[in-house]
């Protein structure tokens, strides 16, 4: 009876071994080609997507020829998703989409519209929605995704590490697709993304061929899921202070009374927002508080002189006044599409007049009346009491 038992438990623990089998659809590295980056431009056949594949063959380290860090492949269809199977047709490897950096979509694409291209992205069990979302301005995405011109040979992740580099100027944005989809789902607000341009390098010393660099200055402005136009630097960092993702950066202002240039480097930084309906009249309020440290002054002034740090105070909020004012001026009058999410702002507010506005927002924004008010406090001089001009 016994054996019985043990016999019968064993055949149990064979049969449950067996349906444990773990990574039943398991594939070897070596059979895949592992991408880093995906660029998508419009081509005659429909869509043409360029792979950025990384090389697993090592560098020489005999003094012999270098491996190349990336290979590329391109392949058109109507979908996005045909692409990846085409490529099989000039590649001997299946792409593997899990680890890729990012997507990167040109200009021209993504006038056209993106939400329907994302579907994929969305849809796909290996694709990830924490993927950067990039538009490359002036080139093809194809040729943007090429470019490494950073310590890291890798395009994907030299593209990756000078994105990151965002919090440090705050004149850029790093938008994922996951912030594409949610702002473009949401109501009351549009989808801001990042922009790459390809751009010449400066030349140090003689004898260098031309090279380039990406540049991830400004950022892409949406209206709904088409690209309507894009922000320089200085008014990315505009919309920045007014959605409270400011995180470091100098701000430049003239030093009052005097020929000289007060910079102040950025500590931290807050924004509040309000809005205000009075029958057909909207007005929207920013205000937005910064902490921040002298980090170089070019004239003759007495910093300790709690007067004059107060002037130099006053002169970075007007600065940072102007920064705020002329990006909104020119997303509310150029684009007309309220990328801020004041419109969550209304609706969070006045839900049943939303119900109203909701439809034609952001026309009403375009009109809307908004007010700027910036607190700065300076509280830090660094390690000199006074400047070093006399």
């Amino acid at each position: 009876m016994i054996l019985l038992k043990r016999m019968l438990a064993s055949i149990v623990i064979l049969v449950l071994a067996l349906s444990l089998t773990g990574c039943w659809n398991r594939r070897e590295l070596n059979t895949l080609g592992i991408v880093g980056l995906v660029g998508i431009d419009a081509d005659n056949a429909g869509i043409k997507s360029t792979f950025e594949i990384i090389n697993p063959k090592k560098p020489s380290t005999s003094g012999g020829e270098q491996a190349e860090p990336v290979k590329y492949v391109q392949a058109t269809g109507i979908t996005i998703a045909e692409t990846f199977r085409e490529a099989s047709l000039q590649f001997d490897r299946k792409l593997f989409v899990a680890h890729a950096k990012g997507f990167l979509f040109s200009e021209e694409f993504a006038r056209n519209g993106l939400a329907e291209h994302l579907d994929m992205i969305l849809r796909d069990h290996e694709a990830r929605i924490s993927m950067h979302l990039v538009i490359v301005k002036d080139v093809s995405a194809a040729d943007g995704m090429t470019v490494a011109s950073g310590i890291n040979v890798i395009p994907s992740s030299y593209l990756e590490d000078i994105l990151r580099q965002y919090k440090t100027h705050a004149k850029s944005v790093d938008s994922k697709v996951i912030d594409f989809l949610k702002t473009y789902n949401g109501k009351g607000i549009n989808p801001v993304v990042t922009v790459l341009q390809k751009v010449k390098k400066a030349k140090i010393g003689t004898g260098k061929s031309e090279e380039y660099e990406l540049s991830p200055e400004g950022a892409a402005v949406f209206l709904k899921d088409r690209l309507v136009g894009f922000l320089n630097g200085k008014e990315t960092r505009g919309y920045n202070w007014v959605i409270g993702k400011v995180h470091s950066g100098i701000v430049v202002s003239p030093t009052p009374n005097s020929n000289g240039t007060t910079a102040v480097e950025i500590l931290t930084a807050e924004s509040k927002n309000e809005v205000e309906i009075s029958g057909n009249d909207i007005k929207i309020k920013v205000k937005i508080t910064m902490t921040g440290m002298l980090d170089e002054e070019t004239t003759k002034v007495e910093i300790t002189d709690p007067a004059v740090l107060a002037m130099l105070e006053q002169a970075t909020s007007q600065t940072i006044k102007q920064e705020v004012e002329h990006t909104l001026l020119k997303v509310q009058t150029e684009y007309k599409s309220d990328i801020f999410g004041f419109g969550q702002l209304v609706h969070r507010k006045y839900p049943q007049e939303w119900k109203n506005m909701q439809d034609n927002w952001d026309e009403l924004f375009s009109q809307a009346t908004i007010e700027v008010e910036i607190q700065t406090k300076i509280t830090k001089t660094g390690k000199s009491a006074n400047p070093v001009p006399e």
